[in-house]
């Protein structure tokens, strides 16, 4: 094949269109709502960013096979000790070299593994093999420097999309060993730019760093707005603790707490040993929440959630509240492995009779919640898959096992007991969400008015925020309503790198 005529121009052009196409890939990196994919596609970063990931395999595969093509040929004409001594050889294996690890870095099980690594390489090596490739060949330079300027284009617009907050606060989460809160002030440049956040959006937090350590400013992870910054006056993020800038945030809170506590004896300060107010940097904020259909328009809302991602669904079933929505047509369900871990969001869903809400707690039987003798306690031993919690940070890292039902992470020192539940929230102790027989219960259709016919099936918007086998299940079932013709509006919320 190396001596067909065809052969070096089917070789240089898969080496031309995979440059061609770096442009298109960096854009789909952007995370501005003024970036013209999103405007022209309505599509938030986080759903552009599977055409990403897909356009970067190609990119790779394409970058590969002109690679390959040319040590073949060099090998068959006896060139390959000569031609790797010259420069543009020398850069091209550069450059092929840094897409492999590019790719290799991005693949599923490396992010989750070590997310940092995969972070701190794909900003390094997506700046570095820029100028690589522009001293390569002369024909790829015009394809280099639009990418070089999308890419510049993108460091500033996050630079001024980030705000300082000097005071935010730490908190420990009653019941809890490993959930923290962080409240946040509204930065003035949010005010002067009049930003509007829409429930269910995220940011990006990060902690400041000093010039001697500039690598650390790449922790920068997305978390979920678990409240509405708007009617509250500021943010409120809520995130389990595991590794990587999780824990980082958890030890100054709990280092914050001893050295509190320690003082607090020998002052006369009423300080809350349990808080740290910390410099933190925030960027958004973001998410496909902005492009959302009007739920009021739905006859029947669905709202589920596993874990920490609550922080999704609770603020939308506060915002369909406060717009006057009949919330007999909204139903909020919440599984989690305790009732600390659910603690910070009771609190929210506190409201007139008529609400719908469920907790599955998901562990084993216990005292942990006092309701008030009004409320209910069901039990459903027919759960289908619930629990976990999931953030928008390193998704598998921050899920727990679905399956597990040890009671390992109740360890509240007794603090569950300070979760109180209104009577329209019923909780299911040691069980999980029966999902077919919720979305039967969904599904079925509205009872007639006396002397009426029966009423029109109405649209159906189902919106969960939890682990993949969970979001899994409920689309198992809600799949089969679909082939029937029923409208149904669907979200899930996951952020896939």
């Amino acid at each position: 094949m190396s001596k067909s005529p065809y052969y070096l121009h089917l070789t240089k052009r898969f080496g031309i269109i995979a440059a061609s196409q770096l442009p298109l890939h960096y854009l789909l990196a952007f995370k501005s709502s003024y970036s013209p994919i999103s405007y022209l596609t309505h599509l938030s970063h986080e759903e552009l960013n599977p055409y990403h990931r897909a356009l970067g395999r190609i990119l790779l595969l394409f970058f590969s096979l002109h690679a390959s093509f040319y040590l073949n040929f060099f090998l068959q004409k006896s060139l390959l000790l000569k031609r790797m001594k010259d420069r543009d050889v020398i850069l091209g294996l550069s450059a092929i070299t840094s897409f492999v690890i590019l790719g290799t870095t991005a693949l599923a099980r490396v992010r989750e593994k070590n997310y940092f690594l995969f972070f701190t390489l794909h900003v390094i090596i997506s700046l570095s093999v820029l100028p690589i490739l522009y001293c390569h060949v002369s024909h790829l330079r015009l394809y280099i420097l639009e990418s070089a300027a999308i890419y510049t284009l993108l460091i500033i617009q996050r630079n001024i999309s980030q705000s300082k907050i000097e005071n935010a606060t730490l908190k420990a989460v009653k019941g809890t060993s490993n959930i923290i809160s962080i409240t946040l002030p509204l930065p003035p440049s949010f005010s002067a730019r009049k930003t509007i956040f829409h429930p269910g959006q995220h940011i990006y937090l990060s902690l400041p760093t000093p010039l001697t350590a500039p690598q650390e400013k790449l922790r920068l992870n997305p978390f979920t707005i678990a409240n509405l910054p708007n009617q509250d006056n500021h943010i409120r993020l809520v995130l389990r603790a595991l590794n990587g800038t999780t824990d980082i945030l958890s030890k100054l809170a709990s280092n914050h707490a001893s050295s509190s506590s320690s003082s607090s004896s020998s002052s006369s300060t009423t300080n809350n040993p349990n808080k740290k107010t910390k410099s933190l940097l925030i960027e958004g904020p973001y998410g496909a929440a902005s492009a959302f259909p009007d739920l009021l328009h739905y006859g029947k809302i669905l709202l589920v959630a596993g874990g920490v991602g609550a922080t999704f669904t609770i603020p939308i079933y506060r915002d369909l509240a406060n717009r006057g929505i009949d919330m007999r047509k909204v139903r909020f369900v919440w599984a989690v492995r305790s009732m600390g871990d659910a603690g910070w969001g009771v609190e929210y869903l506190r409201g007139e009779e008529g609400r719908r809400c469920e907790i599955y707690r998901t562990g084993a039987r216990s005292s942990a919640a006092r309701k008030k003798p009004s409320s209910s306690d069901n039990n459903d031993d027919e759960g289908e898959n619930g629990g976990g919690a999931i953030e928008l940070q390193e998704r598998m890292g921050l899920m727990e096992d679905e399956n597990d039902d040890d009671d390992d992470d109740d360890d509240g020192g007794g603090e569950e007991d300070a979760v109180v539940l209104p009577p329209h929230i019923t909780l299911h102790n040691n069980s999980r969400p029966n999902f077919r027989l919720l979305v039967q219960e969904i599904f079925a259709p509205d009872p007639p008015s006396e002397g009426a016919a029966s009423p029109a099936p109405r649209k159906i918007a189902i919106l969960i925020c939890g682990p993949p086998g969970m979001s899994s299940a409920l689309r198992r079932e809600v799949w089969p309503w679909v082939k029937r013709g029923r409208e149904i509006w669907w979200h899930g919320e996951e952020f896939g790198w």
